[in-house]
Formats: structure tokens, sequence, C-alpha cells
């Protein structure tokens, strides 16, 4: 049994967990708290009303609690004093404070699986996820990455699944609009926090990463400690080649970043000369494209070693053709890649402007680089649909005449890259709410204009008349699929 008393007079106690699984005495102990918290408040002058959840709601998560503290072995459960915080915020009613806490240390416990999986090869993809998160290297700098951008890019790792990403992702959703970490007015259910609490403790709190990616740690392992034999270079591709796509993707750019860094060790740069092809052959032209844009970078900014390297890989891997002489390309890649990753963060709608406005600077005459065309389209239409949150709904007012000035820009290759966005997960993620949806309707209204293409107006078709907040669904339908067949420009 355990009590809060007064020392000096033992009838004066209040049971939080009473002996027993008596109900009655569970809300008899519960709502003895409501009179004195209310006495208090009246006495300072404070407001009583809409401060604390009802009791019915706090009952419903007392009565689960033990069950959904069995996901955490004993021996942690006695360190968990976030969870004892959080039990007390959820028995006194202020379910917002308990779900602050329950984030905060499902945050601390995503980081510390980071560091205990490979924080070189995170820093690696932050790096080409945000650029912004470049100079980050040590542990202590995971502090500087945003919650959305760090469960992005664990997903990316591998460290959680695409479906519990999704569950968190729920969750910071909440924290960031239901919880006592920013103003609101929202409320959360019982039921709610149950869900929140169980989904933490099971998919960041106690997460450990499957056998692919604990494979691909090895793998990184090897090729910055021993020499790989050259006969294993083909199987170890294979097996990358099994991997998701995003991830192998990220393999190739940090191999890349590994290449090229000065005074590297001769074995490293052995073994990455013998696996380049193997993951450049199963690699996207995305990243393909985004790295051959580093050779004009480093071009014009007089990187004489990174340059050398740039192109000595690219000789390797039998990828000349997707270099770019311009810095152009790489400068657009990084604001572009800062601008999702702002979005994606609390008040985006106040701070997307500048990031606008800067890649409108980097536009020039001759349009959008080819190397940045995917990635600018997917962007600029994630950022003028909004996240629908908000009073604002999740646009920033003022970068919208860029957003709208940079759709203007679409031709028939921009529009083949907005059709095939649907079944991009982050592209969907907000098209469930009301004015996202509708924004991106308008878009592919305005698209309809820009190609007399059958098929591809037919896609058009397809979205514009989709059946309301399931645009998410839309690689589903079959006459999608069917007119997509046939939608071939370049890619």
């Amino acid at each position: 049994m355990s009590k809060i008393k007064n020392n000096d007079n033992e009838k004066n106690r209040i049971e939080l967990i009473p002996q027993g699984n008596s109900p009655s005495r569970v809300e008899t102990s519960i709502s003895q708290f409501n009179q004195p918290l209310s006495d208090l408040l009246i006495h300072v002058g404070l407001p009583t009303e809409n401060v604390l959840q009802p009791i019915e709601e706090r009952r419903k998560v007392i009565f689960s609690l033990e069950s959904a503290l069995e996901i955490l072995p004993l021996e942690k459960r006695e360190k968990a004093y976030y969870l004892s915080k959080f039990t007390v915020a959820i028995t006194v009613g202020l379910f917002d404070g308990a779900l602050a806490f329950l984030w905060d240390e499902t945050i601390r416990a995503l980081r510390a699986l980071v560091v205990k999986f490979d924080l070189e090869y995170f820093f690696s993809v932050a790096s080409e996820f945000a650029p912004r998160y470049k100079k980050l290297h040590q542990e202590k700098d995971l502090e500087a990455i945003s919650d959305y951008d760090l469960l992005e890019i664990i997903r990316r790792i591998g460290l959680i699944n695409d479906v519990n990403f999704k569950r968190l992702e729920h969750v910071n959703y909440f924290r960031n609009h239901a919880s006592s970490a920013h103003p609101n007015e929202n409320e959360v259910s019982g039921i709610d926090m149950l869900s929140f609490l169980e989904n933490c403790l099971k998919f960041a709190i106690t997460a450990e990463p499957d056998i692919s990616v604990v494979n691909l740690k090895r793998l990184l392992d090897n090729v910055r400690k021993n020499e790989i034999p050259e006969g294993d270079y083909e199987s170890i591709g294979r097996d990358i080649s099994k991997q998701p796509q995003e991830r192998i993707d990220d393999l190739l750019l940090t191999i890349f970043g590994f290449y090229c860094t000065p005074d590297q060790d001769q074995f490293v740069l052995n073994n990455i000369e013998g696996l380049a092809p193997q993951i450049w052959n199963s690699s996207t032209d995305d990243s393909k494209y985004k790295l051959g844009a580093k050779f004009g970078k480093y071009r014009v900014n007089g990187d004489v070693e990174r340059r050398k390297s740039t192109q000595k890989f690219l000789e390797i891997v039998d990828g000349l053709e997707f270099k770019d002489e311009d810095s152009l390309a790489a400068e657009l890649i990084e604001k572009l890649e800062n601008l999702k990753s702002v979005h994606f963060e609390w008040y985006n709608f106040y701070n997307e402007y500048t990031h606008a406005k800067s890649i409108d600077r980097s536009l020039s005459s001759r349009g959008i680089p080819n190397a940045a065309r995917k990635l600018f389209v997917k962007v600029i239409c994630i950022c003028y649909a909004g996240n629908g949150m908000g009073y604002k709904e999740g646009v920033d007012e003022r970068a919208l005449q860029y957003y709208i000035k940079f759709i203007k820009f679409f031709k028939v290759n921009e529009t083949v890259d907005f059709l095939r966005l649907f079944s991009d997960s982050e592209f969907v993620t907000d098209l469930n709410k009301t004015n996202p949806d509708q924004r991106i309707r308008n878009v592919a209204k305005r698209l309809k204009k820009s190609t007399s293409d059958v098929h591809i107006n037919k896609a058009l078709d397809i979205i514009i008349d989709f059946p309301k907040k399931g645009l998410e669904n839309v690689p589903n339908e079959s006459k999608y699929r069917r007119a997509m067949k046939f939608v071939n420009y370049d890619s």
C-alpha cells in the first residue's frame, strides 16, 4: 500500500492506491483530491473550472495502470521516476502534465537508443535530412535535433518501423497540442492517456532494433575498423539490396561522406570503393543526383580534396552522368531540406518564411535544377498544404506567396513528380485533415493547365474527385494505377 499522509495525524492520510481491488475505494481516494485543491485555488484567487480532468477519466487510467506497466521490467520500473510523476499527475487530474512527463522520457529513451546504436551514422543521416544539423557530432548535440526530426531520422535508420513511427508521431502531436508543453485548450481522455503510455513504453522506452538494422551497424563498423575481403563485396551488396529503399539511399550518402573525409585511412577507402558499386546499383536516382550535386558545391567553394574524392567516387560507380557542375542544385537541396525540417516543428507557420524567401533567391531564370526537382515539388507541396493545425491551419501565411509562385513553375515533369508523391508516407501524413486535403486538390486543379496528356489528366481528375479526406488512399485506386502506368516522363 502506497500512501501520502500527515505524520502527525494518522487519521488524515489519503490513500492513492488502496489495498485490494475495490473500484469504490479507488474512486473515493481519487475524489478526495478535488475539494482540498479547489479550496486552495479559490483561496489564492485562481480559476477552478476546467482545470482538472473528470474523475471518471482518471479512473480509466488508474484501473488499467498496473496492466500497462507490465511492459516495463521491474528493475527499470523501480527507477522510473517519470512514471511516478505521470501517475500522480493522472490521479490529480492534470493529464496535460502527465503527457509532458511521458514524452520527455520517451525522447530521452530514443536518444539513448541512438547512442547505443551508432551515433556517427545517425548524424550522417541527420545532416542529409536537414543540413542545419551538419555540425553536430557528439551525444550532447542530440538535444539540438527537434522531436519530429528525431523520430523521422530513427525511422529512416530502422530503429523504429513505419507503423510505430506513426504511433509515436501521434503522441508527439498531442504533446504539442494538448500537453502543458505549450499553451492550449485541448483535452485528452483517459483512454488516450493509456494508449500514449503503452505506445511510448513499448515502442520507445523498451525498444530494441530488429536484426536487419543490427546487421547494418555491423557492416558500418567493419567498413570503419576492418579490411573487408574483396570476395565479400557481392554478397554484402545482395544483403544491402534487401533493406528498405530509404535505408539504402542513406547508406550510400553515409559511405560517400566517409570517403570524402580528409585523411581517411586507406583501408576504409578500399572498403568503400569495393562496396560503393553494389550500393549505388540499389539506390534511387534521387540520392544519386543529390550526391552528384555535391561536386559543384565543392568546386565552387574551392574544396579541392572533397571535389577530387567526389570525382573519383562517381568514376568508381560509373555515375558521372549524375555530376552537377553548378553549385545551385546542392545549395537548393540544402535549403529545401531545412524548410521541410522547420515545417514539421512546432510553430512552423511562423518560421517557414525566411527559408521560402531564401529558396526564391536561389532559383535562377533557368528554373528548377533537375537534381533538386523531385525534392522541390515534394517540399513546396507539403508546405503549401500545411498541417491543418492551429488558427493558421499550419500554413505560414507570409511564405504562402512564395509557395504559390513556386507551384506556378511546375511543368509536365513536376506534375508527374506531384502525382507520384501520393505513395510517399511523409507527403500524405496530414492529408486526412480538411484544409491540407483541399489545398492539394487545388494544386491538382492548377496542374491540369500544365499539360494536355490524357493519362496525366486522368490521374489528376482522380485526385480532384477522390472521396473527402482520403487522399492518402489514392495509390490504392485501380483507376489511378492504370493511368500512372502510361505516365513515362523523365524521372
